[in-house]
This record gives structure tokens, sequence and C-alpha cells, in this order.
């Protein structure tokens, strides 16, 4: 997975694709306002990455909201410059974990160019309790995105982290690497 930013307290408005988009738009209207303000991280898979998706902290699994997107736009970051809104025009599953340490998480799964398909393991239906690094489900073929949201407030973002967003670097981020702590 490649961390492709994260950015702390400023997730209302965001420069993603050369375009700002609002967390309303990409997380739906029932949900976005717990999120306004708050932090989050982009994790773009390519397509020579593991194709699964792990739950980002422990907790239950309060409710799952598919959005139908009208494209599979491609999330790779040569298409960066693309003015097409990728995230709130793809395809994606908004699935909100509460958690007792970060709170609500959005954690949001971005079908992309060749991914029409998020499919979901056994344990991610409402009402499950979910651990951090379980296994949630997986992209059928080609790379795709999960982007993580957490309320104002929740998370401190690694220094490393912020530093390479800051340059508009990707950092390579594997399976149970830390990106933050709990603030």
């Amino acid at each position: 997975m490649h961390g492709n930013g994260c950015c702390n307290g400023r997730a209302q408005e965001l420069w993603i694709k050369s375009k700002k988009f609002s967390l309303q738009r990409l997380l739906g209207d029932s949900v976005w306002k717990d999120f306004e303000g708050g932090s989050l991280v982009i994790s773009r898979l390519a397509p020579q990455d593991y194709h699964r998706f792990h739950s980002p902290v422990d907790g239950c699994v309060a409710s799952i909201s598919p959005i139908m997107g009208k494209q599979f736009w491609t999330v790779n970051p040569l298409a960066i410059n693309s003015p097409v809104p990728v995230f709130s025009e793809n395809i994606r599953r908004v699935n909100i974990i509460e958690s007792s340490v970060f709170g609500k998480v959005a954690f949001v799964c971005v079908g992309a160019t060749m991914v029409g398909s998020i499919v979901y393991t056994d344990i991610m239906k409402e009402g499950s309790k979910v651990n951090k690094g379980a296994d949630l489900g997986s992209y059928k073929f080609g790379g795709s995105t999960c982007i993580t949201v957490f309320q104002k407030g929740r998370i401190t973002f690694d220094a490393d982290l912020l530093e390479s967003t800051s340059k508009q670097l990707e950092t390579l981020v594997k399976m149970g690497t830390s990106l933050g702590v709990a603030s």
C-alpha cells in the first residue's frame, strides 16, 4: 500500500486529483458531519500490491453504505493532475467503525479502473466486532484505494508521513506499519 497523503484537521476540503472535493461527497449525506474538521489518510493499492484490506482499528461495524459512483477512474498518482474528482465519483463503500480509542472511523473502500467489485469477508457485517488488522475484504483485479477518516482531534499522524505528504510523495506502507497514535 502506498500512503498517498494524510492531513490533520484539513479533511473538510482536500486537494485531490487537482480538484477540491468535500467529505459530504466522499462519505454521503448521512455521516459526513461526524468527520468535519477531521484527519484522513489515503492508501493507494497499486496493481502489484496485495489486494485485501484490513481493519484500521479495533471496534464495532456501525454501518456499511455502498455508494454507486458513476465511473471507475484510475487512482494512479500519474493522474494526479486530472480534473476529475476521482474519490467522489468512483464506486465506493463507506464503512463506519466505532472504536473506543478513536471514536467513529470512516473506512472508505474506493473502486478504480478495472476494479468493479469490492468484496467483503464474512466478518464485515453491521454489528460485527472487528480487531485492528482483521481481514475485511478484497478488490477484484487491479489497483484501488482505501481512505480512512478520523474524527477531529482523534489521531496524530507520524512525522514521517506528514513530511512525505508535505512534499507530495507517496510512502510505502506495509500491513502493520504505524500511521499515527490516538490523540
